[in-house]
Order: C-alpha cells, then structure tokens, then sequence
C-alpha cells in the first residue's frame, strides 16, 4: 500500500488464490534488508499475530536472501501475494513497510495486512460479495481522476483495481464477506451511498484466523 494502508494498499483476502499459497509446513525465511533495531523488533511482533493460526513457521534472518525480503521503505505499505514472492530475484524486495512507528497499533495492522498477503491473501472489500454502495464520482475525485476520464487511462483503473474490480470467484478461495477483516480496506461514508462506512480494522478478525488455519492446517486438521 503506499497510502494508508486500509484505505489504499490491502483481492479476495478471507479469500486467496490456492496456486499462491505457501506448503502448510513450510518455514518462510523472512530478511530484513534494511531497517533498525525498533523496526525489526516491532516487525516481527505484528507479524507473529498470524502465527497461532497458521501452520507455517517464521525465520527471520539478516541478509539479501529470504523466501520474504522486507525494505524499511517510508510513507509505503506494500507486499507481493504469496509465493509469488519467488519470483522476484534476490535481493529484490517483496515487501515494503513504513518505519514510522510513532502510532504502534496502527503500524501493527499495517503489518498484519501485508502478511496477510504475504500469506496469500487478498483485499477483503474485493470480496465477489462484499456488494458495497460505492458513489464512484466521490472515490475518483478523493484520488484527483475526471469521473469522465477514459476507462483505459491508468489513473482510472488504478482506483478501478484498487476498490471496484471485484474478484472472480471462479479463481479463488473464499469464506463469507467479512468487513471486520485485517484484509479491509477502511471505507469513507462519503465514499458511499446511503449510510454505509467501515473504520479501519485493527486486529485480525476470526473469519482471518478461520481463513488461513484453514488454508494452512495441521496433518490432524485435515485427516479430522
């Protein structure tokens, strides 16, 4: 994301495609390839939320070589979906995260959203049944893009991709909408129609920790 990131960087996330998920098992080596101390450390607090839920271990090493590469990037919140990350050459990053950590809770969600992810996951708001009143003028105009401007300009569809293009529901895995989701972006009221607005969501919500046991069970969970 390189806005806030629920309103701007976080595709069916309590829903993801299965080719992009990790094996449940798997240890993901995780490099910092910049960032100090407090960042590292504050990193890997929020990141480890996903852990009790999931069956993949974290490794986080120093170095330019990880299945997850991190750049301390600041004002940016960003991350490649799943195991795409191993697409990208070494030492190239495959996430971005701001070292402001001034407000812990709100750089906490940030962080759980870019694992989520990491982890496979896409925007909940994309959700095929999230059915949100958009008042699309608004949203163009909240990000400077003529309402009228060409639907191939790459102003529009960036706003396009990033709040209206909902996932097809022939490629992915997913549970029910869930606009408590860490995957969520938040949702101005003047963004919608009628009376319809989300705050930006703090914590993982239990259709999240649902969500990836699910995708990443133990042997006994899937043999259950």
């Amino acid at each position: 994301m390189n806005q806030t990131p629920i309103e701007s960087s976080r595709k069916k996330r309590a829903a993801g495609k299965p080719a992009h998920f990790w094996t449940p098992g798997q240890t993901l080596r995780i490099a910092f390839l910049s960032g100090d101390q407090a960042f590292k450390d504050a990193v890997k607090a929020a990141a480890s939320n996903w852990l009790p839920h999931i069956n993949l271990k974290f490794d986080f090493v120093e170095g330019e070589s990880g299945d997850i590469r991190i750049q301390c990037d600041p004002g940016v919140y960003w991350s490649v979906i799943g195991n795409n990350a191993l697409l990208f050459e070494e030492p190239e990053p495959t996430m971005r995260l701001s070292p402001d950590l001034r407000f812990p809770a709100f750089f906490a969600a940030n962080v759980m959203h870019e694992f989520g992810h990491a982890l496979g996951a896409e925007h909940e708001h994309l959700h095929p049944e999230s059915n949100i009143p958009w008042n699309k003028p608004a949203v163009y105009d909240a990000h400077d893009v003529d309402e009228d401007a060409d639907e191939d300009s790459y102003a529009r569809q960036s706003v396009d991709e990033r709040y209206f293009n909902l996932l097809d529901a022939s490629d992915f895995d997913y549970s029910p909408y869930d606009p408590k989701s860490i995957m969520h972006y938040a949702v101005r009221q003047s963004w919608t129609h009628g009376d319809f607005k989300i705050d930006l969501n703090m914590v993982l919500s239990e259709k999240d920790k649902a969500f990836m046991a699910k995708t990443y069970p133990y042997a006994d969970a899937q043999t259950a």
